[in-house]
């Protein structure tokens, strides 16, 4: 498989030269190369801006997955002799993500370098032909190695132009993951159960991200809130505290449900259990496929040994892949 990260200025430079400069230099985007040197660069940074992570989650595969990383040369007019672009890695660049986001402080989890053995880079050096402006440099992960729950960047910049000169774009931050196929963004409908307080309802439909943990399981990540569980109460919106739910599949069916914190966590001591007799399975579609459903039904325990809470009757609809 191959991960391509196009580029948007090779099609800003073929409308320059087809001169249509009269509609682009309305635009945000209209770059004016007509009187500039040629500029070589990374230009998914220049659509990211910089200092902006890309995120890139790979399937979990015993075959390395390839990232292409496409390299330009920004300019009207392609040149007549070929020009070699050399890149590296820039490790400075994480730790400098790191504390301009206040990852570095606190009780925050800052991002590593992507582990030497996760990825192999055939080569860095790339070289842009005579009469061409894009190609694309690459990366082989190997995501069957790459820790799931781990925070990684694996930072790209150019080092040397080729005698061209460099585009302050010149550096990307890949943000590099490992899913499995049950990964993506699901809407959430369904009902809860609260045994201790009848006024909390559910918050639904739901919006959630399920998070790869591992080959087989996934995290609920609610994009508002984190990893919880949204809750209505007779105070407004609220959700479950140290508590949401990871599930194992196994193949269309879950077979397991833990909590995202441990078992037994937080001041209650809660854990998760799938609730016997629920229907816990795909009921359309295949993992992965777009409109796809399955139902599960699971149990917020509390308490060593765990008295049952809350019953979550739910069914997931997958939307797509997740940001």
């Amino acid at each position: 498989m191959k991960k391509i990260i196009y580029s948007i200025t090779s099609i800003l430079l073929v409308a320059a030269a087809l001169n249509l400069s009269s509609c682009l230099k309305d635009s945000k985007y209209y770059i004016n190369l007509s009187q500039g040197v040629p500029l070589v660069e990374l230009p998914l940074e220049a659509r990211n801006l910089t200092g902006n992570l890309v995120a890139e989650a790979l399937p979990i595969s015993a075959t390395p997955q390839v990232i292409q990383v496409a390299v330009n040369l920004a300019s009207v007019n392609t040149l007549s002799h070929p020009v070699i672009v050399t890149l590296g890695l820039d490790a400075a660049a994480v730790t400098a993500y790191n504390h301009a986001n206040g990852l570095d402080t606190g009780g925050n989890v800052p991002y590593t370098l992507l582990p030497a053995a996760d990825y192999s880079i055939p080569s860095f050096q790339v070289t842009i032909p005579a009469g061409q402006h894009l190609v694309y440099f690459n990366i082989n992960v190997n995501t069957n190695l790459v820790d799931p729950s781990g925070l990684f960047i694996l930072p790209i910049k150019i080092i040397n132009g080729g005698g061209q000169q460099i585009s302050n774009y010149n550096e990307l931050l890949l943000a590099v993951g490992a899913k499995n196929q049950y990964d993506g963004v699901y809407t959430v409908t369904g009902t809860l159960s609260d045994n201790t307080t009848a006024t909390i309802t559910g918050s639904y439909p739901e919006t959630v991200y399920l998070e790869t943990a591992s080959g087989t399981a996934d995290g609920f990540y609610d994009p508002n809130i984190g990893f919880g569980h949204a809750i209505t109460t007779s105070a407004g919106a609220s959700y479950y505290g140290s508590f949401a739910p990871v599930f194992t599949f196994s193949g269309s069916n879950i077979t397991g449900v833990t909590n995202y914190y441990g078992q037994f966590s937080g001041s209650h001591l809660r854990s998760a259990v799938l609730a016997p007799g629920g229907i816990n399975k795909f009921t359309s579609g295949s993992p992965g496929q777009a409109g796809s459903v399955f139902q599960v039904t699971y149990i917020m325990d509390q308490g060593n040994p765990g008295v049952p809470r809350t019953t979550f009757v739910e069914t997931f609809t997958y939307q797509g892949p997740r940001p």
